[in-house]
């Protein structure tokens, strides 16, 4: 069911790169109930910012606390105020849950998560999902980022590689040297995986890298009907 502006508390901030700052937030009382890879619209206490969607980045958990990740827009309306002046001990609204950017846990075919940006948080919290299976699928994450410096979660992920023989994870730099795999990912996708018609595809992050990724997974044999995309923009849609 739908919750409407349920107060939460900032228990943390943290920044994640140069752009993307992740909030935890705990429920002042009632809760929101949601699955991995779905959203929730953030507000202030005093209503005076407009509400902004945002993928939860993280899997159900026990303390009910909710994970998001929010990158700078100079000229957004909510970004800023996130970015620069709300704090661990603020109260913000969330109204929820929402989407269909879901996976279906009775299907045990391959997963391929792919991800540019903070479009790794619904992602993020699919795989997490997942790996909490009692028998979880084989998964391979693959995340873009420009630099190293725009890498997030590279450690948990190489952890959870090193602890989930399932679990495979890599990374491209599109505007750094480093070691391979290096470029867009739409490029060098198909020299790093197999064929992908046994697959589950999940994509998220801006729209143009979501329509370039979609495309190529198409062409390397993805199946109709098992493509999720999820698009963020940095201006709202209708």
């Amino acid at each position: 069911m739908v919750r409407e502006d349920l107060p939460f508390t900032v228990v943390a901030k943290c920044c994640r790169t140069p752009a993307i700052v992740e909030l935890r937030l705990r429920p002042v009382a009632e809760l929101i109930d949601y699955q991995a890879g779905q959203y929730v619209l953030l507000g202030d206490s005093g209503y005076n910012q407009p509400p902004r969607s945002y993928s939860v980045a993280n899997a159900p958990r026990p303390d009910s606390t909710i994970d998001l990740f929010v990158t700078l827009v100079p000229d957004g309306e909510v970004s800023p105020w996130v970015h620069h002046q709300l704090h661990a001990g603020d109260e913000v609204l969330l109204s929820g849950a929402y989407g269909t950017f879901l996976d279906d846990h009775e299907d045990d075919r391959p997963r391929l998560y792919v991800a540019g940006g903070s479009g790794l948080a619904p992602v993020r919290a699919l795989a997490e999902a997942a790996l909490r299976r009692s028998a979880p699928p084989p998964m391979t994450m693959l995340f873009s980022a420009r630099t190293a410096n725009d890498l997030i979660d590279d450690t948990l992920f190489r952890r959870w590689q090193r602890d989930h023989p399932n679990f495979r994870y890599l990374r491209t730099l599109t505007r750094a040297a480093g070691p391979p795999p290096v470029g867009h990912l739409p490029d060098v996708l198909p020299e790093l995986l197999p064929p992908l018609g046994s697959h589950r595809i999940y994509i998220a992050g801006g729209s143009g890298f979501v329509a370039d990724c979609e495309r190529a997974v198409r062409r390397h044999g993805a199946a109709s009907g098992r493509v999720f995309t999820e698009e963020f923009f940095a201006a709202p849609r209708p």
